[in-house]
């Protein structure tokens, strides 16, 4: 009886942790977004080693990064922090800055990604408009 005892308070406090971790994250996404477009990447931690949570904005525009947060530790006590010296900074440039941080790199290939992701996305638009130009045309010649 005193094991399930234990079992549930250690459920219930692995919640409250999570969820404690859970609205310090939204908090600070909610600070960045205010910034720009956000980009998010994490390496996650073990006992021994701090896991990392990064949130960078950028400008859509020029793909400069407008601000950024950092969250490394082991314990829910850790705060998001914000990175010193990445306001203002291409893409190129926070790559060769940051290289020891590979957290920040991962989040810097998520925003490429995207720029690739989206040119994909108009490509298959125009696709599809011809498509259907190309179905009026051989309707009407019938």
């Amino acid at each position: 009886m005193k094991v399930i005892i234990a079992l549930v308070i250690l459920y219930i406090a692995n919640f409250a942790t999570s969820y404690y971790l859970h609205k310090k994250y939204v908090a600070s996404q909610k600070r960045v977004r205010q910034y720009g477009g956000v980009s998010t990447a994490r390496v996650k931690g073990s006992l021994r080693k701090k896991g990392k949570i990064v949130l960078l904005a950028f400008n859509e525009e020029d793909d400069t990064i407008t601000y950024g947060e950092k969250f490394e530790g082991i314990t829910v006590f850790s705060k998001f922090e914000k990175i010193e010296g990445i306001e203002g900074l291409t893409l190129d440039e926070v790559e060769s800055k940051f290289e020891d941080e590979p957290v920040i790199i991962q989040a810097i290939q998520y925003i490429r990604e995207r720029d690739t992701d989206e040119g994909s996305d108009k490509n298959e638009e125009i696709e599809q408009e011809n498509i259907e130009e190309s179905d009026i045309v051989d309707k009407t010649t019938v």
